[in-house]
């Protein structure tokens, strides 16, 4: 029998190895530049970790994650995002300590597993280099974030990448802007596709992030989010804008950026690549509770 690799996996070969080993040392770099810390977290965490913070209804967990019992019956999961890995050995290991106000800053670069439908630029096993803030809510984190990840597309030679903001609120003003968007879309929702109908009772930002033509004309005259903002979600994003500003990150404001995942709370970004065509988004992040 001739053994293959696993369907959505990749082999990287020596002729390819230095240029994975120059965009990790640059990113490893960039990060040390702006104060930020190496952690490695286990390749497998309880199930449950993921269940909880990225939510039960999203299509990670619902339909894509590598879930295993192991031999004392506990359900483990493969590692299917960085954030909740690293939240999770930021308070288990304690590292802001007794200063609660501590802004903690912290990086990895880790495989990432997702029983995903394999495609252009898509694995199911894929290597993602994360960053994360924790500690403080102010829009000035974001600003610094963003700032971090374009120093890096530049410094490995990308450029043109455009920045996509948006708002998608908090636990205040979020249920109203599902409940508008459930309501501007109800009458149509039999005609978009599969995953949508999904979605709008499970995760109903998400039709707005829908490629589907049809989902996307449906959702056209749906209300925008930043028109539905709390007083505090609407001055956050306006925090946001003026930092950009002052740093001269240039940017654009696109009302379908919601993120797939519960945790994101008031920001929510997108760095996109018009050369890459469909598959354009090159990273993306935001608030996250």
């Amino acid at each position: 029998m001739r053994y293959q690799r696993p369907k959505g996996t990749q082999d990287i070969l020596p002729d390819v190895a230095p240029r994975w080993r120059m965009v990790e040392n640059t990113f490893r770099e960039v990060c040390r530049r702006f104060d930020f810390g190496e952690i490695r977290t286990p390749i497998f965490e309880d199930t449950d970790l993921f269940v909880r913070s990225v939510g039960a209804e999203t299509d990670i967990v619902s339909k894509e994650m590598y879930t295993f019992e192991d031999k004392g019956g506990r359900s483990q999961t493969l590692r299917a995002e960085g954030t909740a890995p690293t939240v999770r050995a930021f308070l288990e290991e304690n590292l802001q300590g007794q200063d609660r106000e501590r802004l903690v800053k912290l990086y990895y670069i880790a495989p990432i597993f997702r029983q995903d439908k394999p495609q252009a630029g898509r694995y199911r096993q894929h290597h993602q280099a994360g960053i994360e803030a924790i500690g403080s809510p102010e829009p000035a984190v974001d600003a610094e974030v963003i700032s971090l990840a374009l120093t890096f597309f530049e410094a490995i030679g990308i450029k043109g990448t455009r920045l996509l903001v948006n708002s998608v609120g908090c636990p205040a003003c979020a249920p109203s802007l599902v409940d508008e968007l459930k309501a501007s879309v109800a009458d149509s929702v039999g005609s978009m596709c599969r995953d949508c109908q999904r979605r709008y009772e499970t995760n109903t930002l998400r039709l707005l992030d829908c490629k589907n033509e049809v989902c996307r004309q449906v959702t056209d005259g749906a209300p925008k989010m930043l028109d539905l903002l709390c007083g505090e979600c609407e001055a956050h994003f306006d925090g946001l804008r003026e930092h950009l500003e002052a740093l001269g990150i240039a940017y654009e404001i696109d009302p379908r950026i919601v993120r797939g995942l519960d945790y994101y709370t008031k920001t929510a970004f997108e760095f996109r690549h018009d050369a890459l065509g469909a598959q354009d988004s090159i990273g993306g992040g935001g608030t996250r509770t």
